[in-house]
């Protein structure tokens, strides 16, 4: 069997290649992915390197599962609709998988619809994908995420390892582990403690890579730590005591940053009660501009 993804990165094509490769496997097949490209002067050498990086993840996450894969740009001077339904026929494709991103009903009217093409022209069954951040479950929206996780308690990385299955995990428990792995991967998330791994020096290497960053932490759970943090650029603050939800605390981070609204996410207003009852009546009086300041920002 033979697969064929259209691909152009983002979300919903993670979905789109996600979905693809678990019907490989269940099928051991082969699978294609193509980013249709229109070449030339249309082209920006950013959009190129982009796209190149794009298909890297695209081929790691398929040979990280045993899938045999081939990862291509495709520039032919053809529409992406066009492109896609020729490289099926030319290579005897059995099933389509494409991501569907929203348009306008003018984007629709004047650009067309790739989708709709590739659907009433393949020589195969199409699988089209949706991505609705807002929609999708936690789990789903974790799927196939690249984490790294430092701690220095060994029981803390197992039982994340534990929780967040559904990831591709790497752990560290010191700080040159955790900093020789930002240097040499890429992450979708860090999650961090703050004691006995220097967590803000960890966090501000995340942060120079662009890396979101969650705090976790049980000793280092005081209000001059949680100001720190955010100052600091972490997404989220999160207590030990909600390790079990962690699922929903690293979705909230993903789904932020997607949103493009880094800090954000839900954590503050859903964690503000068992703030309130572990620092005492009044813990913000102390530094009252900041959380002003922060309430007017994020919505505290």
């Amino acid at each position: 069997m033979k697969i064929l993804v259209g691909y152009n990165g983002g979300e919903v094509g993670r979905v789109a290649l996600s979905l693809a490769r678990d019907m490989a496997g269940i099928h051991s097949a082969f699978v294609y992915v193509v980013t249709s490209m229109e070449g030339g002067s249309s082209e920006k050498q950013a959009d190129i390197i982009k796209a190149d990086e794009d298909l890297g993840f695209a081929r790691q996450l398929m040979e990280n599962s045993g899938i045999k894969c081939e990862a291509q740009q495709s520039v032919r001077g053809l529409s992406a609709g066009e492109d896609l339904v020729k490289f099926a026929k030319e290579n005897d494709i059995d099933h389509i998988f494409l991501g569907i991103k929203k348009k306008s009903r003018a984007q629709k009217a004047i650009l067309g619809s790739t989708a709709r093409y590739v659907i009433l022209k393949a020589p195969c069954p199409v699988t089209s994908v949706k991505f609705d951040v807002e929609a999708i479950f936690s789990e789903d929206l974790l799927k196939d995420r690249r984490v790294l996780v430092v701690d220095d308690e060994p029981d803390i990385l197992e039982t994340i390892e534990e929780l967040l299955d559904m990831c591709t995990l790497e752990t560290a428990n010191s700080f040159d582990t955790a900093k020789k792995l930002l240097e040499n991967n890429k992450y979708d998330l860090a999650i961090l403690d703050i004691m006995g791994v220097s967590g803000y020096d960890i966090l501000e290497l995340a942060r120079q890579k662009e890396v979101p960053a969650l705090m976790l932490t049980a000793h280092a759970l005081t209000p001059e730590n949680l100001k720190e943090s955010i100052q600091k650029g972490a997404d989220s603050y999160i207590p030990k005591d909600e390790l079990a939800n962690i699922t929903s605390h690293a979705a909230d981070v993903i789904r932020a940053r997607i949103e493009g609204k880094q800090g954000y996410g839900s954590w503050f207003s859903n964690l503000k009660p068992f703030f309130d009852k572990s620092f005492g009546k009044g813990w913000r009086d102390k530094d009252r501009s900041f959380w002003n300041n922060f309430d007017d920002k994020y919505g505290g």
